[in-house]
C-alpha cells in the first residue's frame, strides 16, 4: 500500500484528493468540513472570542492559497491545523495575547466577574509562591505552559496543574473577599 492510500481514511483526505482531480463539489465539501474542524480547534484555544469566525475565514483563505504546498501523500488535517495555528499566533501578536488565556475547561468556567475590580497582585500574594509565579508567567506575561515550565524547571503538566489550582484558589479568595466587603 502506498503512502497516499494510507492517508485516505480521513474524509478530508478523500475530499482533497477528489478536489485535486477537478471535482469542485468535493472542494466545497472539503472547505465546509475544514471550517467545522478549524472552528472547533480554535474555539478550544481562544474561548468565546468575537473574532473566531474571522480567524476561521482567514485560515480557509490561507488553506486555499497554499493548497499547492500540500504533499498529496500526506494527511490533510495536520497541515490544515498548522495553518490555523499560525493564523491564531498572528492574531495574538496583532492584538496582544489575551492576558486571561486559560488553558483548561475548569479555568474557563471561572467567570471574569470573579476578578473584576480586584487588585490581582494583592490576590496573587495570598497564593503559594509556585502557583502565583505560574499564573504571573502564563496569564500576565503571556508565556505558554511549556515556556513557563522551562523557566522554572518543571514539566508542562506540573505547570498546568499549578495554574489550574492557583486559578481555582484565586476564585475562592476573590469570592471570600467580596463576601467580607
Amino acid at each position: 500500500m502506498d503512502q497516499q492510500a494510507n492517508t485516505l481514511g480521513d474524509p478530508l483526505d478523500r475530499l482533497m484528493a477528489a478536489a485535486r482531480g477537478g471535482n469542485s463539489a468535493a472542494y466545497r465539501r472539503f472547505l465546509a468540513e475544514a471550517a467545522q474542524r478549524i472552528r472547533a480547534r480554535l474555539s478550544r484555544k481562544m474561548g468565546a472570542d468575537s473574532e473566531l469566525e474571522d480567524l476561521v475565514q482567514e485560515s480557509l483563505i490561507a488553506i486555499h492559497e497554499k493548497r499547492h504546498t500540500l504533499d498529496p501523500g500526506r494527511p490533510v488535517a495536520p497541515w490544515m491545523f498548522a495553518i490555523a495555528n499560525y493564523k491564531l499566533i498572528d492574531h495574538w501578536r496583532k492584538r496582544g495575547r489575551n492576558i486571561v488565556d486559560l488553558d483548561t475547561d475548569a479555568d474557563m468556567a471561572i467567570g471574569s466577574e470573579s476578578f473584576a475590580a480586584t487588585d490581582i497582585e494583592a490576590l496573587l500574594e495570598k497564593l503559594p509562591e509556585a502557583q502565583a509565579a505560574a499564573i504571573r508567567m502564563t496569564h500576565i506575561e503571556g508565556l505558554t505552559n511549556r515556556e513557563a515550565g522551562e523557566r522554572t524547571g518543571v514539566g508542562v503538566s506540573a505547570m498546568k496543574l499549578r495554574v489550574h489550582r492557583g486559578m481555582l484558589r484565586l476564585k475562592d479568595i476573590a469570592d471570600e473577599d467580596r463576601l467580607n466587603d
